[in-house]
């Protein structure tokens, strides 16, 4: 017998999926190194410039772990860790951003979105004016206060099905009420707590340390490579649930 040859029109097609699917890697990649060489480039801005400039040569000797007079406490205890902290946080929030995006199939889905990022801040403010918590503390009730959220907005949008328009509804909704709390709260708060609540509404860098570099490390760490095996997963859901659960998405 011999072998069913495609159609003409059927192998132009395919060649040109082919062809439409490595122009956007080549476009991706090339995006990639050039995001990439800009965010070198601002980190060695930001390790340069300051109060007191300090040369390219001087600041690579410090990260090796030479002393330098002056720039070993200005490069490596003070703007390394900012930059270090900065990267590293940045690329948590972006990651965050794509991870639900494709889960939910929606461009407008993110953590602060959909609220998670909302009951976050609230148990943080709750816990620094309410409780009278700080350092770890307040970052324990923050994320307790996330996984809360996230939940709750999960149990109330899985009615008969899982919906992703929904759950982003009811999410916009549940932060509107934590983004009442959190006014209420500091409306009535002491001086002293507004400052300490707003550094973490709006975050700052300002004392950025490796003592606060080392958790945001070892959770990217341990996080990112767990997204990373799930990746191809995360795109077949944007086929849709009963697709991506044909293709092998369990």
């Amino acid at each position: 017998m011999t072998a069913l040859r495609p159609l003409p029109e059927t192998a132009d097609a395919q060649t040109r999926i082919l062809a439409g699917r490595r122009a956007r890697r080549r476009r991706h990649g090339l995006a990639s190194l050039v995001l990439a060489g800009i965010l070198l480039a601002l980190a060695a801005t930001a390790l340069m410039v300051g109060s007191t400039f300090y040369g390219p040569g001087e600041v690579i000797r410090v990260i090796l772990g030479e002393t330098v007079p002056g720039a070993s406490f200005a490069v490596g205890e003070l703007r390394l860790p900012r930059t270090i902290l900065a990267i590293l946080a940045g690329g948590a929030f972006g990651i965050a951003g794509i991870t639900f995006q494709r889960l939910l199939r929606n461009p407008l889905a993110s953590p602060d979105i959909i609220g998670i990022s909302a009951g976050a801040s609230a148990a943080a403010v709750v816990g620094i004016v309410v409780l009278a918590a700080n350092g770890p503390v307040v970052s324990l009730l923050a994320l307790g206060g996330a996984l809360v959220t996230a939940a709750a907005i999960y149990l109330l949008s899985n009615k008969g099905g899982f919906a992703g328009t929904r759950l982003i509804l009811i999410g916009i909704g549940l932060a509107a009420m934590l983004q009442s709390v959190i006014s209420y709260l500091l409306s009535r708060a002491a001086q002293w707590d507004i400052q300490t609540a707003m550094q973490w509404l709006t975050g700052s860098l300002n004392n950025a340390s490796w003592e606060r570099v080392a958790p945001l490390a070892l959770a990217s760490l341990v996080i990112l490579p767990l997204l990373f095996s799930q990746a191809r997963s995360l795109e077949l859901l944007r086929l849709g649930d009963d697709s991506a659960a044909g293709l092998g998405c369990g």
